[in-house]
């Protein structure tokens, strides 16, 4: 950490996957660069840690994350096994986070500033409780309630998810689905190296969060799992995607929405966002089309969710037919795993 200055090229809001990943291309380029955190740590955060097959060029730490191609999926109590082409991850956020910090040693044009909040957002400059600093570019990797997302006028929509950390080791990726009772909302059981994370994922505009919890307590109950309040975590996550290039002004991840409707996922496109956004800065004329095949995999996601949410009564019928196309590789990689 060093004394931060008056002005940067780029100051980058949030140390999350996105900034972190938007940062590590940064490294040693020409641009003087700020990556200003709110926490005292990087690293830690309210997610459920779960990967796709999209992160696989950033080389997660090896002996840090777990990897599963078979996924157990209960539909109305029954159980059904996918295999996958790809296997789906689990890490911890504090372990990837030091991860990519690690990647930032020595980079003279980095500046990294923890314990750092932002108070308020102008067109070529920032307010912390630090003092007044310029920039050239803002990149907002801030997350699901981003106030460089604020500043834009942008509007957000935001999923839930509650989950408890319990100290149990499990070995089975799970997935449960009650389309008669929670509609588009599952509930889920991810197995990490040293804890396994289970939680719930809906829509508040249709279930409460009272409601929700109620729901995961019930289940955590009913399968005998022994679970603490103080292990109870829960986070919004912002799917409506705007765009990510507002003139000086960019956003990466959860900020710019980038967050599947469906499912929750959102590490993997926080990356992939932030590494495109720092090849555009880089470069003005760069296509970021990796960036678009994900934008494009995440509206997919929002459309099957809008249609299956239309229409209660179908489902049912509609999610048996998605888990019968999921036993295709090729759809499987049309869907992003």
């Amino acid at each position: 950490m060093r004394i931060m200055k008056n002005k940067y090229d780029v100051i980058i809001i949030g140390a999350g996957p996105g900034g972190l990943a938007c940062a590590e291309e940064l490294k040693n380029s020409a641009l003087s660069v700020l990556l200003l955190e709110k926490n005292n740590t990087i690293g830690p955060k309210v997610c459920a840690g779960g990967l796709t097959r999209l992160d696989a060029g950033f080389n997660l730490p090896k002996g840090k994350s777990r990897e599963f191609k078979t996924q157990h999926i209960f539909v109305n109590g029954k159980e059904h096994n996918l295999q996958l082409a790809y296997p789906l991850k689990t890490i911890s956020r504090t372990k990837l986070g030091q991860f990519q910090l690690k990647k930032l040693q020595g980079a003279k044009n980095i500046d990294i500033q923890t314990n750092t909040a932002v108070l308020e957002i102008k067109a070529d400059r920032i307010i912390t409780q630090d003092g007044i600093i310029d920039f050239n570019y803002l990149v907002g990797a801030d997350g699901s309630n981003s106030l460089v997302r604020k500043y834009l006028k942008l509007p957000s929509s935001q999923n839930m998810g509650l989950y408890y950390d319990l100290d149990l080791l499990s070995n089975k990726f799970e997935w449960h689905i009650n389309t008669k009772a929670w509609g588009s909302a599952y509930l889920w059981v991810f197995p990490h190296l040293d804890h396994t994370n289970i939680g719930f994922h809906f829509n508040p505009k249709l279930i409460s969060a009272a409601s929700a919890k109620k729901i995961l307590d019930q289940f955590l109950r009913d399968n005998n799992y022994v679970f603490r309040k103080e292990n109870f975590r829960s986070a919004p996550l912002n799917y409506n995607y705007q765009g990510f290039s507002f003139g000086s002004v960019f956003l990466v991840g959860d900020a710019a929405g980038l967050v599947s409707k469906a499912t929750g996922e959102g590490i993997t496109m926080a990356l992939i966002s932030g590494k495109e956004i720092a090849h555009k800065l880089l470069n003005p004329q760069y296509s970021v089309t990796e960036l678009h095949n994900v934008i494009k995999i995440m509206q997919r996601h929002t459309k099957m969710i809008d249609r299956f949410d239309r229409h209660p009564r179908l489902q049912s019928t509609f999610f048996w037919l998605f888990l019968k196309m999921m036993k295709s590789q090729r759809f499987q990689e049309y869907f992003g795993n």
